[in-house]
């Protein structure tokens, strides 16, 4: 019995922390400052998206040290562009990140 729970607790605990499986299989190619920044915006535009417990799983997330950095910025404004709009879509108009 106590055995299980602690399963369920490690599982939910792993799924809460992750992206829609679709969002993993979008890598962008670049410097790793152009990742970091596709990343981070990505994470903001699925807080920004989705249900109370994405956002409180994904939050916003710039990072004022690559304030001027401008690759950062432009990889950040790309991946909440992109990761805000996906996560609404489906084929059935349904949200499926409305957990």
């Amino acid at each position: 019995m106590l055995r299980t729970l602690f399963i369920a607790m490690v599982g939910l605990t792993a799924l809460s922390g992750c992206r829609p499986g679709d969002l993993y299989a979008v890598t962008p190619a670049g410097p790793p400052e152009y990742r970091l920044g596709w990343e981070d915006g990505c994470d903001t535009g699925l807080s920004a998206q989705g249900s109370p417990i994405m956002k409180m799983t994904f939050g916003f997330k710039k990072r004022p040290e690559m304030g001027s950095n401008e690759l950062y910025k432009q990889a950040w404004n790309e991946g909440f562009t992109y990761c805000r709009f996906t996560a609404g879509a489906s084929p059935s108009g349904d949200n499926p990140l409305n957990w």
